[in-house]
């Protein structure tokens, strides 16, 4: 069934659940959406991913004319701009797999952070960039304020003909779209409306980025249309991804959900993609499964609410305590990563499903929203910082403590995040999550507030030695980033969450 699983404990609830994932099977494919709810508002209107990989055949040669075109109008730098499932898997594609020869290089931005806006703005030639818009709706703040500001520089660049240098990928008829039609984008990409954002890896979203890196698209697709059909079997050995997502719901179920996840380095960034597809889509109702990356037995305590999935044969396999359930999936690498794409997407449907519970809805998203929408209205700014020990004193086992930093991603106060959290695992012997704000509002976001309350949420925001300005609103950058941090912190204060601000002097003091 797996490259090696010793499930321990979990085995007997494992094997009960593994029984009634197969008889999901056939449902599934019926896209029968009792399988996950009577309702069915937000499930049969969100499962074309199944075919997503089929339907893309019919895609492949207008998005491989794109492509070519492109390079040949000198085009070497491409800046995608979008959020959360708009976002992530470009940014795998970009990190595990990178531009083919002759294509551009591929920078993703999804940060309010002004260091990261102005950054990308500096370092990139505006005469020979193309700027990329991606959102569902069209109306993402954070892509719109990007797009609004970027314009400019397109303009002062290449001046009537900024236009050529704007691809936009959105739903058909989004407010994005028809912007494109009123400043003459080079052209729009229309998503697919049938599947939700984080499952639009395989859709345009994720498919006009590997174009553009210049990506064979057929065999980049091949491998999720293996796994699509090994889904489709009703034995467990042959059908891993219901397996799997069998083993994720009688995990959670028995008190194992931390989903400990180690990869190889080649695939370390895919980590971020599973984080927010598992973390959205069973975070909710009291419930769900807790993403934990850059994590092993040597650096962190590993208890009895984990379950580690391993890919391959990853050294740390040999060190984990004989009480905590270990999947090791077979090998993979970046050729395969649409595959495993299948795979996590089916897994959480199924998990979902086991769970009862939604995996495609996120009913707790919008709180951070409307708060934050509240903080700019209002003139608000963030709260006072408390001691860190505040939090810190009221962890207890079972519980994961989040670092939460709206700090320039890459910098050095990113990477003394990262420091933090690895001496709080060795000290607090509970896993530590490290999200990048506000990439993390749309990724772990609705798992703190809609999962289970055993978090302590650490929010921190690093100051702005300079801001950027955003064309057409009485507030820039900076504002934005603070009022978001803000609105997070009211909204998990307002579900009851132990979560605080604190001063990024004190973390670094901690750090050493």
């Amino acid at each position: 069934m797996f490259y090696e699983a010793t499930l321990g404990p979990l085995h007997d609830a494992a094997a009960a659940a593994i029984d009634e994932a197969m008889l999901l099977v056939p449902r599934v494919w019926e896209r029968d959406h009792t399988v996950w709810g009577d309702d069915s508002t937000e499930i049969s209107d969100r499962l074309g991913w199944l075919d997503a990989p089929e339907r893309a055949d019919e895609l492949l040669p207008s998005l491989e004319a794109l492509a070519a075109d492109v390079r040949a109008d000198g085009i070497t730098d491409v800046l995608l701009v979008g959020m959360g499932g708009s976002s992530l898997y470009p940014e795998v594609l970009a990190r595990c797999l990178g531009p083919a020869r002759d294509s551009p290089w591929l920078r993703v931005l999804d940060s309010t952070d002004p260091g990261a806006v102005l950054a990308a703005e500096r370092e990139l030639p505006w005469a020979s960039t193309l700027l990329v818009p991606a959102s569902k709706s069209g109306t993402t703040v954070e892509m719109t304020c990007h797009l609004d500001r970027f314009w400019e520089r397109l303009t002062e660049a290449n001046g009537t003909a900024a236009g050529r240098h704007v691809l936009a990928i959105t739903d058909p008829g989004s407010a994005l779209d028809r912007r494109a039609t009123e400043q003459g984008f080079r052209g729009v990409v229309h998503g697919q409306p049938d599947v939700g954002g984080r499952f639009s890896a395989l859709t345009p979203f994720g498919l006009v980025p590997a174009a553009l890196l210049g990506l064979d698209l057929a065999a980049h697709l091949e491998p999720a249309r293996e796994m699509l059909a090994a889904s489709r079997w009703t034995h467990p050995r042959e059908n891993t991804p219901f397996s799997l997502g069998a083993i994720l719901a009688a995990a959670t179920r028995a008190g194992h959900d931390k989903l400990t996840l180690l990869l190889p380095p080649s695939m370390s960034s895919f980590g971020l993609w599973i984080e927010q597809l598992v973390a959205e889509s069973t975070g909710k109702h009291g419930t769900g499964i807790v993403p934990v990356l850059d994590e092993s037995p040597d650096t962190a305590h590993f208890g009895p609410d984990r379950l580690v999935v391993a890919f391959g044969e990853h050294p740390a396999l040999s060190d984990i305590p004989p009480e905590v359930p270990t999947i090791a999936l077979d090998p993979s690498g970046p050729n395969r990563l649409a595959a495993e794409v299948v795979r996590f997407e089916v897994a959480t449907a199924v998990a979902g499903a086991l769970l009862r519970i939604n995996p495609f809805d996120q009913p707790d998203v919008a709180a951070a929203k409307d708060a934050t929408a509240q903080v700019l209205d209002t003139g608000a700014d963030l709260p006072d910082p408390v001691p860190v020990a505040a939090l810190t004193d009221t962890v207890t086992q079972g519980d994961v403590v989040a670092l939460l930093g709206f700090v320039t991603p890459g910098s050095p106060d990113e990477r003394l995040l990262h420091a933090v959290a690895a001496r709080w695992r060795r000290e607090l012997d509970v896993p530590v999550t490290v999200g990048i704000g506000p990439r993390y509002l749309h990724s772990t976001g609705q798992l703190h507030k809609g999962g289970s309350d055993r978090l302590v949420a650490v929010v921190t925001v690093a100051d702005d030695p300079e801001d950027a300005a955003i064309p057409g609103r009485d507030y820039g950058f900076s504002r934005l980033k603070r009022a978001q941090a803000a609105g997070d912190l009211r909204a998990l204060a307002g579900v009851g969450r132990r979560a605080g601000l604190v001063d990024l002097a004190e973390l670094r003091a901690l750090a050493g």
